[in-house]
Formats: C-alpha cells, structure tokens, sequence
C-alpha cells in the first residue's frame, strides 16, 4: 500500500497552520489490493478530523481576537500543527495516528491530542482493543494490570491518585513491537508529562495476542489448542 504524503500550509498576521495527513493507495502489480473505496474512506476520515480541528481553531482565534480588540489587549497568534505516522501496516491491518496541536503566542502547546484510527482492511472496519487479543482472553483485566503496574513503577510522573480502570473504547495503536496504550494530556498526569503511553510489547504477552497480529509459537499453539 502506498501512503502519500499531503501538506497544506497557510500564514497570516495572526492565524498560521502546518497540516500533514496521509491518503492511502493501492500499489499496482502486488498479490493483494485493498478495496480502493476502504482506503478512500479511511483517507477521507483523517483528513476531515484534521480540518475540523484547523476550523475550530480558526472560529476561536476570530473570537479571542475580537474580545482582545474591545478590551484594547494585544492580538493572539495561532500556531496549528498536524503530523501523522504510519506505526503498524501488516497482515491487512493498518494503524495510523495523527498528532495534533496549537500553540498560542509561541506558548504551550494549548491543545495537544492524538488520534489513532486502527482499520482491518479486508473489512473496512475499525477494531477496537479486543480485536488484537485471543478469544476467551479476559483482555481489560490483562492491560488495566500493566498500565497500573507501570504507573506505580513511576509514582512521581503521574498524579497520586493515578489508576485506571481500561474500558473497550481504550484509545490505542499498534507499532511492529507492541500494543501502544495512551491517554489523554492532563488526564492521569500533569499536563506537562504529555500524552502517557504504555508499550505493551507483543514478545511479553505472546500467548494473549491475536496471531493476526503476532505470530509466534506460543500464541499460535494456544490458538491452536482452544480449537
């Protein structure tokens, strides 16, 4: 599959962006292609959440603005910035995520999010977190564990009452190491730790994971042996 690069750029006085965004196609004389209308929705959906987050930050900076001129305070300027990787693109299944941010008065970043969009390709559908564990896995219990284990490893990074309770909507992706679990800015930790990521590395969960999305002897034998 060939993923191309798209770039759109735009400054003025006070409002300035740089989005990046990927579309996604078939490469001509290969085994497989994906239904090209599957990889021109999964473009189409990052693109319109890439604009949509450009677009409402336009509509605020208008307002911050206007509100600056009435009360004789000093412009705001807008900074947006967009980026995107490719983490996991194997076995039919692709897992993209898309950085995005604003920084205002070269101060921030005031907003900071990360979209994962993680699609099976021979469906056109996206899967949730339980799609990359076996069967029968209880799945929730396995990660809310490590995450917790992994936070208490590292107490003063995040806020004292830091747990968490991992729910089927969990925001993750895949890269070719593990499962990336993550959570939003100021959400477990301060604001100035980021987004917190957890890599579960599939060589450590082996006999959990789907051999669709790891394969190696243990996973695959339990697959096996539960038939």
């Amino acid at each position: 599959m060939y993923v191309k690069f798209n770039e759109d750029t735009q400054t003025s006085e006070t409002f300035s962006y740089t989005l990046q965004y990927p579309s996604f196609f078939n490469l001509k004389n290969t085994n497989f292609n994906v239904n090209q209308n599957i990889l021109n929705n999964i473009s189409s959906t990052i693109n319109s959440d890439v604009f949509t987050f450009k677009n409402g930050l336009v509509d605020e900076e208008k307002q911050v603005n206007a509100d600056n001129a009435q009360s004789n305070q000093p412009l705001s300027k807008y900074n947006v910035i967009t980026n995107f990787a490719v983490p996991f693109n194997k076995n039919h299944i692709l897992s993209t995520i898309v950085s995005l941010m604003a920084f205002v008065n070269n101060e921030g970043p005031k907003y900071d999010e990360l979209n994962n969009y993680n699609f099976d390709l021979l469906t056109g559908n996206e899967f949730t977190i339980g799609s990359v564990f076996n069967p029968n896995i209880d799945y929730l219990k396995v990660i809310t564990n490590y995450v917790n284990y992994k936070i208490n490893q590292n107490k003063d990074l995040y806020y004292p009452d830091a747990t968490v309770e991992i729910a089927d909507d969990q925001s993750f992706y895949l890269t070719d190491e593990g499962i990336v679990i993550y959570f939003g800015v100021d959400e477990i930790a301060p604001k100035e730790f980021g987004i917190p990521k957890f890599t579960m590395e599939y060589i450590k969960f082996a006999p959990y994971i789907n051999p669709r999305f790891y394969c190696s002897p243990e996973n695959i034998y339990r697959s096996n042996f539960r038939r």
